[in-house]
């Protein structure tokens, strides 16, 4: 990557935390958060980051160790990754529902020196102690949000520093660390910021998990570098979001989100109290064609669709004041680089689908401890996205597959491979291989194509299986007993023809 690709417009290089720390000090007496009936200055939410930096440190978190995020409660989650970016060691969120394998799994892989878990994780994490030989402290997210006042010098952290790490699983079904430095941090935010216009005077509706990119970047950490208001809530809920919305002047959602007001009869009255609102957008998956004008109607606006990923963050956008083409993504963001390849190696012609390969200051750094993973993913001088696009004569983008067969189900990523390996590991199950079936509420559904060594395997005693071994939404939707998978000639698992099954 080019070093200048990381110089921002001072001359001087792309910096994430010295960014917030210029944010803070200009804004410090301003609203930076909001919740539940309570709401936080930015000096507030400094003093609570500093003091938790230095709680993280005197366990034992060092520059560069992972602090690993394992807790549904946004407030001490906040406190606890700001701390580690001011500690200048490599915030790691996890999600909370994670099993107890996968949690295992993770911070096994990840190193993990300091875990801050929520009331429910904290025993989970703890009973997982005895095979966690690098981990040297665990402290409850109360006690991160609520850390005393403490004499500390922190550590000064480089451009080149990693200080984000995101898994995100791969073609094995492994998850792999996703490593992200100060300087493509800020690259990326910094560009979204220009693409969506955000400014100090936005107010930012946040109902979105944080231990997701989606939650985590796109909303929290561009609301802070910003300056502007951030309106958090615990989760989203059909009825109270709706209400939240009308305090805001952006709203950052999933499609399940907006399918859910669709249903609600309140939910156009609601909409016509909602002139302030100046952005909606959509990611994750594209919004269903058939719905969208419908909706676009109540809103009275378009829902800005985007592309992002956890290696890239938001790659392109549809422009705020269009053209919207159908089903498109939209347009690189700033500083970003977009080509699309076929199999050949050629460039595709307009509207020809080619693999959707990536340039530019927003990408990660590496795979952690994966040198081959991370040379495969660069081996063309650019990142393989693994997505597949076409592109009109305008340069919009519009994604018409996955050359991983990655499935997206109210938002989250399943991964087939993570879902067969936990399958096959039943007693009574000879073979399986996941599927992605399209539905129309949760974009699609995980559907199991398995084949029997017991035949008195019922789908009933699977499903209680891998009820306590898999995150409620990698659970298959749908079981379908076959009496063998299709294959190709080369022993390939045809999954398209699993659809139809």
């Amino acid at each position: 990557m080019n070093e200048a690709s990381h110089v921002n417009r001072t001359g001087a290089r792309a910096h994430f935390l010295n960014d917030l720390r210029a944010t803070f000090a200009a804004r410090a007496h301003q609203p930076a958060i909001s919740s539940q009936d309570r709401s936080w200055t930015y000096q507030d939410l400094d003093e609570k980051a500093r003091r938790c930096a230095a709680r993280l440190h005197r366990l034992g978190a060092e520059p560069g160790d992972r602090v690993a995020i394992v807790t549904a409660e946004k407030l001490p989650f906040l406190a606890a990754h700001l701390g580690a970016l001011h500690a200048a060691a490599v915030s790691l969120p996890l999600n909370p529902k994670f099993t107890p394998d996968e949690l295992r799994y993770v911070l096994q892989d990840s190193g993990a020196r300091v875990v801050v878990a929520g009331e429910h994780e904290l025993p989970v994490i703890d009973a997982l102690r005895p095979e966690l030989p690098g981990l040297r402290a665990l402290l409850p997210d109360t006690e991160a949000w609520d850390a005393p006042e403490a004499e500390f010098a922190e550590p000064t952290a480089g451009s080149d520093d990693p200080c984000l790490m995101l898994y995100s699983s791969g073609t094995t079904g492994r998850p792999k660390g996703v490593v992200h430095t100060q300087a493509s941090l800020a690259s990326s935010i910094r560009a979204l910021q220009a693409c969506w216009r955000f400014t100090p005077d936005d107010v930012l509706v946040n109902v979105l998990p944080l231990f997701h990119i989606h939650g985590l970047s796109f909303a929290t950490h561009l609301s802070l570098l910003t300056g502007c208001r951030m309106l958090v809530e615990p989760t989203f809920h059909p009825r109270r979001t709706l209400d939240l919305i009308g305090r805001g002047t952006v709203f950052m959602a999933i499609p399940t989100f907006y399918y859910s007001f669709l249903d609600r009869p309140e939910f156009r009255a609601a909409a016509k109290g909602w002139s302030h609102v100046r952005l909606f957008t959509c990611g994750s998956a594209p919004i269903r064609p058939e719905v969208l004008p419908e909706l676009e109607s109540i809103l009275g606006r378009p829902v800005i669709n985007r592309y992002g990923m956890t290696e890239a963050h938001v790659v392109t956008s549809l422009p705020l004041d269009g053209p919207w083409p159908g089903g498109s993504v939209g347009l690189p963001l700033d500083g970003i680089e977009l080509r699309l390849v076929t199999d050949e190696g050629s460039s595709p012609a307009p509207g020809e689908a080619g693999s959707v390969q990536l340039r530019g200051p927003n990408l990660f750094r590496a795979y952690w401890r994966k040198p081959e993973a991370t040379r495969d993913a660069f081996a063309a001088g650019w990142f393989e996205t693994g997505d597949l696009g076409t592109r009109d004569a305008q340069g919009f983008l519009t994604l018409v597959g996955r050359k991983h067969d990655l499935i997206i189900t109210n938002g989250f990523n399943v991964y087939p491979q993570v879902v067969e390996r936990v399958i096959n590991e039943c007693p009574g199950v000879r073979e399986s291989a996941v599927v992605g079936v399209p539905d129309p509420k949760r974009g699609e559904r995980v559907v199991a194509a398995v084949v029997r060594a017991d035949e008195s395997l019922s789908a009933r005693s699977l499903k209680a299986f891998l009820g306590e071994r898999l995150v409620d939404y990698q659970r298959p939707a749908e079981i379908r007993f076959v009496p063998a998978l299709p294959r190709n000639a080369m022993g390939k698992v045809l999954r398209r023809e699993l659809i139809s099954l």
